[in-house]
């Protein structure tokens, strides 16, 4: 007598925990070049992709508009991805961050779960997600600063690959 035991493992995919830790390496002054990180631990048992999605697509002067002072009031970023999975490090290209925004024409800008940078045969059991920020040195670019606190949203999601 054969008796046949099967049993189905479902897919998940997601970030392993909700609130992302502190940003290492980071400096709070715009006037100078900055490079820093964030990792995030994932948790999925099927290759995946993580997509970026920027709201403003800069920098924004959130205390501050436009004057004709002739000071800047935001400030161009660049983005990273690399996926620690079970096959290696997988890591992307360089975007800007008007590259990130809604129709955005960076490989990995998404919004949709599966989409964006993919893990090609790759799991994260554990394993994770680092997204490096830059921006240069104010003095490389044409205009100066505006005083003012300035921000962005960036958003990262992770899905099973579509």
């Amino acid at each position: 007598m054969d008796i046949t035991v099967s049993a189905v493992i479902p897919g998940r995919c997601g970030f392993s925990r909700i609130a992302p830790p502190p940003l290492r390496g980071f400096t709070p002054d715009l006037e100078t070049a900055q490079t820093f990180s964030v990792s995030l631990p994932l948790d999925c048992n099927t290759p995946f992709a993580v997509g970026v999605r920027g709201e403003k697509g800069r920098l924004v002067n959130t205390t501050g508009a436009p004057d004709g002072s002739g000071y800047a009031f935001d400030k161009s970023y660049g983005v990273r991805l690399t996926l620690e999975t079970s096959d290696g490090d997988v890591r992307s290209g360089r975007c800007l961050s008007d590259q990130i925004v809604a129709g955005g024409n960076c490989d990995f800008a998404s919004d949709q779960p599966g989409r964006g940078l993919g893990s090609g045969s790759g799991i994260a059991a554990p394993g994770g997600v680092t997204l490096t920020i830059d921006w240069p040195d104010q003095s490389t670019l044409n205009q100066r600063l505006a005083a003012g606190d300035y921000s962005d949203t960036i958003t990262l999601v992770v899905g099973a690959r579509a």
